[in-house]
């Protein structure tokens, strides 16, 4: 089929369902790159993983940052970039530390405390009040990983200690990058990251490094490039669709995890996992929910003001 038909169909369907692809596109990248992570932290540090991920963001980046030039890539907010690339780097090395350590699901699946995580740091940092149905919700998304994590599991407590570390540190740094933004474009905020978070890295991924096989190389460089489009798949989910309507679709990154889990490393949910998963994906959707009918609400607020 011709490039322009499949594109008049592509803009004639409905922007929800545009979004939904584009997050499909986002959570089948991210699995994979789980998968690329696991296969490549049995015989490399993820501090070398995470070191190549960068520098192939760099060079992927570099026409971009050639056209800005120096001076409209410079902040007078670098305290904030930098808090923020000590907090995302840390988070994505620990992320990354715990894919090898846990089965690929019950990995997945503390990654969906995210929200939960938000929600605390949104009244310790910003002062928001929340409300005690979303404080349940809260309680009850962490109660969740307790089913996980309980004695008779197997689970080794110290990988999901490290999981939920890198959770905290990423949504600090999630929070910080809010606020740049308000400042700040995307590009800048994106071209900052990852110049900043290379060269935090770089000292410990040369430390760590070991040269990879004819065969681990396609894999190594993998990682960059899909870390690259899933990203951009996620904002472009998120330009297109609503955020409550994707929030209940957040669940299907799992049944992919748990899939491929199976399929690549034989790996069978617990039934601790399934109960967990069943129980912190029921909160992150409610607070997903109940944050996108908030931001409408508002946006009625300020509509009428305005009117």
């Amino acid at each position: 089929m011709p490039f322009p038909l499949l594109a008049a169909r592509w803009s004639a369907l409905a922007p929800d369902t545009r979004g939904l692809a584009w997050l499909l596109g986002d959570q089948t990248i991210t699995v994979t790159i789980y998968v690329l992570v696991k296969l490549l932290g049995s015989h490399h540090s993820v501090l070398q993983i995470v070191f190549v991920r960068l520098i192939v963001g760099m060079m992927l980046l570099s026409p971009t940052m050639v056209r800005m030039g120096p001076a409209r890539l410079w902040s007078p907010r670098w305290r904030g970039h930098l808090w923020r690339n000590v907090c995302s780097t840390l988070g994505l090395v620990c992320s990354y530390l715990a894919l090898t350590r846990l089965p690929l699901a019950d990995a997945t699946v503390i990654s969906f405390t995210g929200p939960m995580v938000m929600t605390v740091l949104a009244v310790l940092l910003l002062g928001e009040k929340v409300r005690w149905r979303r404080w349940s919700a809260v309680l009850l998304g962490f109660s969740g990983v307790l089913f996980i994590v309980q004695p008779s599991s197997g689970t080794p407590l110290d990988a999901v200690a490290i999981a939920l570390f890198g959770t905290v540190v990423t949504c600090l740094g999630m929070a910080t990058a809010k606020t740049l933004l308000r400042h700040e474009r995307p590009v800048q905020v994106t071209v900052l990251y990852t110049v900043m978070a290379l060269a935090m890295i770089a000292p410990l991924g040369i430390w760590a490094w070991q040269w990879p096989t004819a065969a681990e190389w396609p894999l190594f460089l993998a990682i960059g490039v899909l870390s690259t489009g899933g990203q951009y798949c996620f904002l472009r989910a998120y330009a297109e669709a609503d955020a409550g309507y994707l929030a209940g679709f957040g669940y299907l990154r799992l049944l992919l995890a748990i899939a491929v889990g199976y399929l690549v490393f034989a790996e069978v949910p617990t039934k601790a996992t399934l109960i967990g998963a069943a129980v912190i994906l029921t909160s992150a959707l409610y607070i997903g929910l109940r944050e996108a009918q908030l931001r409408r609400a508002a946006a009625r607020g300020r509509g009428g003001a305005a009117g």
